[in-house]
């Protein structure tokens, strides 16, 4: 039961707002869509927030100077993380400015519609390195920090429909990347169980937010798909950003190499 003078948090809707308190927490892809919502949350949360991003860099210091004005903590770094050493350099940085790295949010991921007739060697191998190498990186960057305090949280973006390998048409690259990252995340959780590591994986389903490039078509198209979940609506940045949250709070200390669908009730 709560004090009566406990104090109120700023986000009550999200688990355990104030267990982020001091601890730094890495998002990649983090200047836009899901990566800047998390972003947001977590600076919200009192953590200390690592911005990331490959291309737009003055988006990325825009959300930076946004959070510092709210009287967060954060540093922009510019990085493409499906490249091993531009990563390596990214964990350097969130080093030299905060001496540790606690929670890691693999977020990053590039989606392209394209029958696999159509899909070149080039566009396989971007669509792999974003989604998949993007995470291997990351994560055995990340580790021998976490390791060195016996604690850490990473928390990687699958899609819904990876865990049972569904195929979706159009996006077979991007089916076989996620499906790999929950694979791997498995796989990640068993070895470093007893090192005070977890891995878990949320996996948005229908969104209706967050894609700036999509257009009005695109967006209707999505809301009429997400009202045909059993909640009744497509789901949002907020819906997946509280999933996410929960995966780093302490409600979830004993949860590790699990996969949350973030879809309404669908499993597709």
């Amino acid at each position: 039961m709560s004090r009566p003078d406990a104090p109120r948090s700023d986000h009550p809707s999200r688990p355990d707002a104030e267990s982020l308190r001091g601890k730094v927490v890495l998002v990649t892809g983090s200047g836009h869509g899901l990566g800047a919502a998390l972003a947001r949350a977590v600076a919200g949360s009192r953590a200390r927030v690592v911005i990331n991003c490959r291309a737009d860099r003055r988006r990325a210091e825009a959300l930076g100077e946004e959070i510092q004005k709210g009287g967060g903590e954060a540093l922009v770094c510019r990085a493409d993380v499906s490249e091993y050493d531009e990563a390596a350099g990214l964990v350097e940085e969130t080093l030299k400015a905060f001496g540790r790295l606690d929670v890691l949010v693999n977020a990053v991921g590039t989606f392209a519609w394209k029958p696999v007739a159509e899909v070149g060697p080039s566009d396989w191998r971007r669509v792999m390195a974003s989604n998949l190498d993007s995470v291997y990186n990351m994560s055995r960057l990340a580790l021998p920090h976490m390791r060195r305090n016996h604690w850490g949280r990473i928390i990687n973006v699958g899609s819904v429909g990876a865990e049972r390998t569904e195929g979706f048409p159009n996006v077979a690259p991007f089916s076989a990347a996620k499906a790999g990252v929950i694979a791997f995340s498995k796989a990640l959780a068993l070895e470093e169980a007893r090192c005070g590591v977890t891995v878990n994986v949320v996996c948005p389903g229908v969104l209706t937010d967050g894609d700036e490039a999509a257009t009005e078509v695109d967006l209707a198209a999505a809301a009429r798909l997400g009202e045909r979940a059993p909640i009744g609506r497509p789901g949002s940045l907020e819906d997946v950003v509280r999933a996410i949250l929960f995966f780093a709070s302490p409600a979830a200390d004993y949860l590790t190499g699990q996969v949350l669908a973030v879809a309404g009730g669908w499993r597709l």
